[in-house]
């Protein structure tokens, strides 16, 4: 079996998008934001590549698949983590901004203290980590996100739309009190990547928006299944998803030069015992879901708390990210202002929002657009 194939599905769709494009208003001059996020994926993997003791391990990596669908791409090259995620080392490493990497002494975590989705979601959507959001359960969200905030903006209203693998994200956006467009492409079936992807393209392609987020989720669901060749090819197909994304982006004059993109977890995993990868959740997680996941020790998962960030575009400073490498720590709820900032809104008045706590600063390495 050849390792290109798996790119095809993207290209396909990134064609028909293309051809939608020429049906949407050209308008231009405003800054713009697309955030992409994908569910649970390590730092390690991001930054190492892949892991050749789990690709080693027939409990992770199916053997009869090892010898010529893993180990070449992923573990038998120079740079595992480029040939892993190449436009996230090649181009936005180099560009912008790519922070998460302990290796290098970076710092990149989540400020909730449960370490798994609906909290880490909510955390970087509405820059407030909220310790009474104690499940995944579907439970309408309390805290304003910088979606809803931005789409009772009158400048920002009906530019802001939402699609997910997971159908929990209507519930965290909360579409029951704010009207955000969340996987209206749907049609009430549930949703996989390749469709997520799909409708994420077609949204760019409209180009009437000025706030999107895509959000993937197979990676989380083939690592809790153990499953790490297809969570390395998740990875892998996400990755080019973002290429063709930034492609799109810097192809359209109503893109071009105004738009920034930033991606990110929601969440890390465990990294020893080896089994600990498939998993995540600190020890009050597990306290309050004693069924989910094995208690690792005292604290959990050790580094499930750890995550990873990128950036590229007009509003990234790559000079700012040094702060994080010398003693500073990136909070994922400083995404929420990061990109109210990109997008040229005050962050201050969505942080003081009556009846809700107050939220964390942008990140270093994000600045308003300039005049």
């Amino acid at each position: 079996m050849s390792h290109q194939p798996r790119r095809l599905g993207w290209l396909a769709i990134l064609v028909g998008s293309a051809l939608l494009a020429a049906a949407g208003p050209a308008l231009a001059g405003e800054p713009k934001v697309v955030l992409v996020t994908f569910d649970g994926v390590r730092w390690q993997d991001i930054f190492r590549g892949a892991d050749p003791k789990l690709v080693d391990d027939p409990a992770y990596v199916n053997p009869d698949i090892k010898a010529d669908v893993v180990g070449p791409p992923y573990v038998d090259v120079p740079d595992r983590g480029a040939a892993l995620t190449p436009f996230l080392h090649e181009v936005v490493a180099r560009q912008g901004v790519l922070i998460g990497d302990r290796d290098k002494g970076e710092c990149a975590k989540v400020a909730n203290d449960l370490w798994f989705s609906y909290p880490g979601y909510n955390e970087f959507l509405s820059g407030r980590p909220d310790p009474d959001l104690t499940d995944n359960g579907k439970t309408p969200n309390p805290n304003v996100t910088f979606l809803e905030y931005l789409q009772n903006q009158p400048a920002h209203h009906g530019k802001v739309a939402m699609v997910g693998t997971w159908d929990v994200f209507p519930y965290i956006v909360n579409t029951r009190r704010t009207d955000v467009p969340v996987n209206e492409g749907f049609h009430g079936t549930y949703p996989t990547d390749v469709k997520t992807a799909r409708e994420g393209l077609k949204l760019l392609a409209r180009r009437d928006q000025q706030a999107i987020y895509i959000a993937f989720g197979d990676t989380d669901e083939f690592a809790h299944a153990g499953d790490y060749a297809h969570y390395l090819m998740a990875i892998e197909r996400g990755d080019d998803f973002l290429r063709q994304v930034w492609d799109y982006i810097q192809s359209d004059p109503y893109y071009r030069d105004q738009t920034t993109l930033m991606v990110l977890t929601d969440h890390g995993r465990g990294e020893t015992p080896l089994a600990a990868w498939r998993e995540h959740g600190s020890r009050r997680a597990f306290q309050l879901s004693p069924t989910e996941a094995p208690q690792y020790n005292e604290t959990g998962v050790p580094g499930s708390d750890d995550v990873w960030m990128a950036a590229i575009g007009p509003a990234v400073r790559p000079d700012g990210a040094r702060a994080y490498a010398s003693g500073g720590c990136a909070h994922s709820a400083q995404v929420a202002a990061s990109l109210l900032t990109a997008l040229g809104e005050d962050w201050r008045a969505f942080s003081h929002l009556p009846g809700q706590r107050e939220a964390a600063p942008p990140l270093a390495f994000i600045a308003p657009p300039k005049n």
